[in-house]
């Protein structure tokens, strides 16, 4: 999937105890040669459903989809994703949230827009949207909120957008330079930063998958940690464990938040064309 790293919001569920906190999608942009060469721009849909279970059974059943678009949009690049999950409590509650989200980073990987749309269990709608921008590579910026409430976040040095982030992920992986960590803004949850660990290891070319665009791909088991920015808490809020291919397709992705686990699996697969851009 694309620059993932991309955090898109959920509800809490509070009145069902379920601790769900955010849904978090990696999404493997690239965006500078020569990592960028063979990187795929397309068009995934993904089946979710119930992994497992703890906390003594608080979900039940999940399931729902995932639909998720790259573009190289010439300046940068632009990202679509519409999720809808439906999870069942253990006493029965069925509980329907769902988000989307559209986003664009500039190729220098210094510019970021984004607005997100969340649809929360009692059918409440919550949009998210603004811009940020860092002062230059490993410097510090400011992200300006529009909606829901206009803010200024500060953004500390080293922070970076998703599909910078991507980058470091697909080169450490093509490097074989595992741990990586970085401080990543995507515009999600109260001030949208988040820590990052990830922990990568090679994986056989072969998977489940026949579709042909994966066939003889190069891949890798990626495991992510995301953490707040409160130095006091050591836990991750949640955890991701997936297939990253080396055209930035990623499948088998499991998604961690305690209470329960989901699983992600890539159900349809389509290129997109490039598209033609201007000189220089």
């Amino acid at each position: 999937m694309m620059p993932i790293s991309l955090r898109s919001l959920a509800d809490s569920c509070a009145p069902a105890r379920l601790g769900l906190a955010a849904i978090v999608l990696l999404s493997i942009v690239v965006a500078a040669q020569p990592v960028t060469a063979g990187i795929l721009s397309h068009h995934a849909i993904y089946d979710l459903s119930l992994a497992k279970s703890r906390s003594g059974g608080a979900v039940s059943q999940a399931k729902g989809k995932l639909e998720f678009e790259w573009v190289d949009a010439c300046t940068g690049w632009t990202v679509t994703q519409r999720t809808r999950v439906e999870l069942v409590s253990a006493e029965g509650r069925v509980i329907v949230f769902g988000w989307s989200l559209n986003s664009h980073e500039s190729r220098d990987g210094l510019n970021y827009r984004f607005s997100i749309r969340r649809l929360n269990a009692d059918m409440s709608a919550e949009d998210v949207r603004g811009e940020a921008r860092l002062d230059g590579p490993g410097e510090g910026g400011v992200a300006i909120y529009d909606e829901p409430v206009p803010q200024r976040v500060a953004l500390p040095r080293g922070t970076v957008f998703p599909t910078a982030h991507s980058l470091a992920l697909i080169e450490a992986a093509h490097k074989d330079a595992s741990p990586l960590w970085r401080i990543v803004f995507d515009g999600s949850g109260e001030e949208g930063l988040f820590g990052v660990s990830a922990a990568i290891s090679p994986l056989a070319a072969t998977s489940g998958s026949d579709n042909p665009l994966l066939q003889g791909q190069e891949s890798w088991r990626v495991d992510l940690a995301y953490f707040g920015m409160d130095s006091n808490v050591s836990e991750p809020e949640h955890e991701q464990r997936l297939r990253l291919y080396a055209n930035g397709v990623v499948d088998e992705l499991l998604l961690d938040y305690g209470d329960f686990v989901l699983r992600a699996d890539l159900a349809e697969l389509n290129g997109l064309p490039k598209l033609e851009c201007p000189p220089g």
